[in-house]
């Protein structure tokens, strides 16, 4: 795959030296650090011997970035580390992960860590502080990249060093709101819902909640387990499980890994359906295959994706060219609702294998590579995530 990569890019390379089209004043921008494919039409690929592959590496220096993650062993943390793993084979970068992150304290002292290791990105996919965290980021002047919020987009928006965020599954509103919608077709009456950090304020799980309750029918009786797993949690979960009639469990955050076996241990799987926000991945599709999930509301996490593509074209100095009239991006991807296995097989297939969006797809967007990427570069490649485009390759 590098040596094809490497191809395309002295054949583009090549081409704009013959046309006189070189961004001689980009490259000049990019004095820290420093596919191609511009609207779907892929550059002439010129053949170069083996021996000079490493003449061509981007970013040219190594780009650290900062990763903020609530837990490193969850899965879908895991499957994000996976997939910035494959990136990080064609592009120039490395990755810093936090640990588990439960409060402000954690979480500023992971910025610093990042300040000091010499992060010139961060992206964040968990957030406790709010705009204390971007603040925080851009004043060590790291690139920033995360965190869907109206009040930090307002704030921040035109801040050079806040990239914006594209996420990874529409609105959490509207995630919530498709498992309180799915209960209600079914005609359920007893349910349990596990609003994960909603009773703590984050505001995520606050706005899954509230789609969700927003759309069960009123005469729906909904047991709360409050929290994430531990004592409380597990005493909480084992009460709900023991509740006559019950029909269904619907959580808010990985219900394979934390309800699956509870579910199972009680002798009801057969009796009880799971339906989850989650990620599409080994574990969903086995459970799907064995009848222990019956409807995912998955996050296309490989949109994090654009955090990194944003960020080395960042760190070259070219990021005003992905904005739309001074703004930072903000955009979203769409969730993907899975009810069967055969829909799983398929959106897991192309996961694993090159990735909803591959690093070559992703280096169209750094103008370094890409002298025509703009925001509609960005949507167009966007578009080619949504679970129809996916299913359909």
């Amino acid at each position: 795959m590098r040596k094809k990569l490497i191809a395309i890019l002295f054949g583009l390379a090549l081409a704009l030296s013959l046309t006189g089209c070189g961004d001689e004043t980009s490259e000049n921008k990019a004095t820290e650090n420093n596919t191609n494919e511009s609207n779907g039409t892929e550059a002439a690929a010129t053949e170069i011997p083996e021996d000079n592959e490493a003449a061509v590496v981007y970013p040219e220096k190594k780009v650290l970035i900062g990763v903020e993650i609530y837990d490193p062993t969850e899965s879908e943390t895991l499957a994000i580390q996976e997939y910035f793993s494959k990136l990080a084979e064609t592009y120039n970068i490395e990755f810093k992960y936090s640990e588990a992150i439960t409060d402000a304290d954690g979480e500023m002292k992971f910025i610093e860590d990042c300040a000091i290791a010499g992060c010139q990105g961060f992206i964040g996919i968990y957030n406790v502080t709010g705009l204390e965290q971007i603040q925080k980021v851009i004043d060590f002047g790291i690139y920033y990249y995360g965190y869907d919020n109206d009040e930090a987009y307002d704030e921040f928006q035109e801040e050079p060093y806040y990239l914006g965020v594209i996420t990874t599954g529409g609105d959490e509103y509207d995630a919530g709101k498709a498992m309180g919608g799915w209960v209600t077709e079914k005609g359920y009456t007893n349910v349990v819902f596990a609003n994960g950090g909603a009773d703590f304020g984050v505001e995520h799980f606050v706005d899954r909640q509230n789609g969700f309750t927003e759309a069960v029918s009123s005469d729906v009786n909904v047991i709360t387990v409050s929290g994430f797993p531990g004592d409380q949690f597990f005493a909480d979960q084992e009460s709900s499980l023991s509740i006559d009639g019950l029909e269904a469990v619907v959580t808010s955050f990985n219900g394979v890994d934390f309800w699956a076996q509870p579910i199972a241990s009680a002798g009801l799987t057969k009796q009880v359906e799971l339906a989850t926000i989650g990620a599409v991945n080994e574990t969903y599709l086995n459970a799907f295959g064995s009848g222990a999930c019956a409807l995912l509301v998955a996050n296309n996490l490989h949109a994090h994706g654009f955090g990194v593509a944003l960020i080395c074209n960042a760190v070259d100095g070219n990021s005003d060219a992905l904005r739309e009239e001074g703004q930072a991006l903000r955009l979203a991807s769409d969730f993907w609702i899975v009810d069967n296995v055969d829909d799983c097989k398929k959106l897991y297939e192309v996961m694993s294998g090159d990735g909803v969006f591959t690093a070559e797809q992703l280096m169209t967007l750094s103008v370094k590579l890409n002298p025509a990427a703009s925001a509609k570069t960005v949507k167009e490649l966007l578009a080619t995530g949504s679970m129809e485009a996916v299913l359909g390759r």
